[in-house]
């Protein structure tokens, strides 16, 4: 009898921990921030902006409280983005491409609408002195040559053949349009192009969410977790990039840590913030540290978190920063290796590659973590919430961060 009681007190206890984090409520908040409805929470449709107002109320829907009155946890800023709200048309030869299947438009890309014949190189000695009416063809591994480089501008259009279409934002409109096509999807010996695409640079207007939780005995001192929920969005009126990985996942993980501290208060206050405009090159991240709240100034921040790309986890989970911060890499890798949680904590140094940067450059100490799998979808259609469904790794990862928060 007292077997079977101790039996069901541990089963009980490790039930308790595995589901101390909620994937169902992480799938869901995936699904909706991945969907139709927030059109690739980017520039066009203000997908952006309709996916602050829905963290909005998921914020208030935890109980996170605001350091600014009446703003729903908004703290706007603004910069320039090149956006394609229009046509993305492409054939070759008469044939249709398949806008973010075949081919994508250059983040810089200007507005062009011609039929063009077809120049390609394919060494230096080949490359092409008539510009009138072209589009220059060259592979991805072709290297320009100085007096190449000022000649480019002078052709109507330029197209590079790649192995992968991997989409980014651009802040400018480049002087020559360009595009990228699958080298699987160009016809051999194609000759002419006919080209639609519609690009509109903008002043754009976006939000940073920012809740907070007070501490049961340290209120002023503020321990920070942070994913960016904004992602490519539209390229054209049809194609859509969802983002679910990058980085509806990691908006996820931090919502579901805030459902778990609301329940289980730490000793520091907590803050969550959800950043726009990483995509376009950390802006969210860099207009808190040039403007933080009076509230919440950076010298109050003991230890800042940044989630990102939080989908998978089978081959463990990278850590930057971890060679700044050793003393904290250890105790998460004493959390690791009594837990045994994930099977590697990759160590890696300082990165500009999300927004832990701008923290980490204004003294704020803090960790980026990212998950390491099989999941391939980086920047591309596909990134979709059918691809993405998240497994036990998702689990053993919030249990990691979740302990390894409490060591601090």
């Amino acid at each position: 009898m007292l077997r079977a009681i101790v039996f069901i007190f541990f089963a009980f206890v490790f039930t308790s921990n595995l589901f101390a984090q909620n994937r169902i409520f992480a799938q869901k908040i995936i699904d909706t921030l991945a969907s139709k409805a927030f059109f690739g929470r980017g520039y066009v449709n203000n997908g952006d902006a309709k996916a602050a107002l829905y963290l909005s109320e998921q914020f208030k829907g935890i109980g996170l409280k605001s350091f600014i009155k009446n703003n729903a946890f908004l703290y706007s800023f603004s910069f320039p983005v090149n956006t394609f709200p229009g046509k993305c048309k492409i054939s070759l030869d008469g044939k249709k491409l398949i806008p973010g299947k075949d081919f994508i438009v250059n983040p810089g890309c200007k507005s062009i609408g011609k039929s063009l014949k077809i120049q390609a190189i394919s060494d230096h000695k080949s490359y092409p002195l008539s510009q009138k009416n072209t589009a220059l063809l060259y592979d991805t591994s072709y290297k320009f040559e100085k007096h190449e480089l000022t000649l480019l501008n002078n052709y109507n259009l330029k197209i590079s053949l790649q192995k992968k279409l991997t989409w980014s934002v651009s802040a400018n409109q480049d002087n020559t349009a360009s595009i990228e096509i699958l080298k699987t999807s160009f016809p051999l010996n194609a000759k002419k192009i006919k080209v639609k695409i519609d690009a509109k640079l903008i002043d754009h207007t976006a939000y940073n969410l920012i809740g907070f939780m007070e501490g049961t005995e340290i209120k002023d001192t503020f321990i920070v977790l942070t994913a960016h929920y904004d992602h490519l969005g539209m390229m054209g009126k049809a194609t859509m990039f969802p983002g679910a990985n990058d980085n509806a996942s990691g908006v996820a993980m931090m919502l579901d840590m805030a459902t778990y501290f609301s329940k289980h208060p730490s000793k520091y206050s907590m803050v969550f913030i959800a950043f726009a405009g990483e995509e376009a090159g950390l802006i969210g991240s860099k207009h808190y540290t040039d403007n933080p709240l009076d509230k919440l100034p950076l010298t109050n921040m003991k230890f800042l978190i940044n989630l990102d790309l939080m989908g998978s986890g089978e081959k463990g989970m990278a850590v930057v920063n971890a060679t700044i911060y050793p003393d904290f890499f250890n105790k998460l890798k004493a959390v690791n290796s009594e837990k045994r949680y994930l099977p590697v904590l990759k160590m890696r140094g300082k990165a500009a590659n999300s927004d832990h940067y701008w923290f980490s450059e204004r003294g704020v100490k803090g960790f980026f973590f990212y998950l390491m799998g099989d999941y391939s979808h980086y920047h591309d259609i596909d990134d979709n919430r059918d691809n993405l469904r998240l497994g036990e790794y998702y689990d053993k990862s919030f249990l990691l961060i979740r302990d390894f928060i409490e060591t601090i």
